[in-house]
């Protein structure tokens, strides 16, 4: 047979310190207002906010870009000197009183005919200026006659319509402003061509008119050509 249970008395607690319910606040009704819109202020501010963040966000990528490069040395380049500018020749000892001057031939033979008294020129030459050595131009190509002039003239001072352009030239009518009398004419024994100006007294081609050279004129002396007049 099943065992007899023994009752239990219960005992029966009592709850001390019971939490009282708390009264609840009265709600308070208060106005509503709209939300305000963000100033321009507000804008600035965010703007300058997410800039700063920004250059803080570069800086830091820089400085990380820039610890990790290796430095480069470039070599610096060395200017080259200048060449010094080449001299004429005979420029060192040229003669001012002597000037190598181009013609045409068929102007040569009219001042040795003496049907051409004075040479014309755009240019004025220097006072010092006494003796023309007159270079013919092709076919010639080579120095022939050496003239002796004075002080040049200018339109209205010829005053002498026998020689060949010289009405010309005082009426303005030419484009030349000076005229170079011709006072004496010497021919070369030989013509110095252009090859032996060169290989003898290393002087280029004329061009237009240039101022002899000393050693030229010492090697070739008036008082061994032949005077024409």
């Amino acid at each position: 047979m099943p065992a007899e249970r023994t009752p239990k008395t219960l005992k029966q607690t009592t709850l001390f310190n019971f939490a009282k319910p708390v009264p609840r606040p009265i709600a308070v009704a208060t106005p509503q207002h709209p939300p305000s819109k963000p100033s321009q202020h507000d804008h600035e501010l965010e703007h300058v906010s997410e800039a700063d963040e920004a250059d803080a966000a570069v800086g830091y990528a820089s400085s990380g870009s820039l610890k990790r490069a290796k430095t480069v040395s470039k070599p610096v380049p060395v200017p080259k000197p200048k060449p010094k500018p080449k001299g004429k020749a005979g420029d060192d000892d040229r003669s001012l009183e002597d000037v190598i001057l181009c013609i045409k031939p068929e102007f040569t033979k009219l001042i040795a005919e003496r049907r051409k008294n004075h040479e014309y020129r755009k240019y004025k030459l220097k006072d010092s200026v006494t003796h023309l050595w007159l270079y013919e131009t092709a076919p010639t190509s080579a120095i022939t006659y050496v003239m002796t002039t004075t002080t040049p003239k200018v339109p209205g001072e010829v005053n002498d319509p026998t020689g060949v352009g010289n009405d010309d030239f005082d009426q303005g009518l030419k484009e030349s402003k000076y005229g170079y009398p011709v006072v004496e004419l010497f021919r070369l024994k030989t013509p110095l061509t252009t090859s032996q100006l060169k290989e003898r007294f290393d002087i280029a081609t004329p061009q237009g008119w240039r101022y002899a050279t000393r050693k030229l004129v010492e090697e070739l002396p008036l008082t061994e050509m032949k005077r024409v007049f």
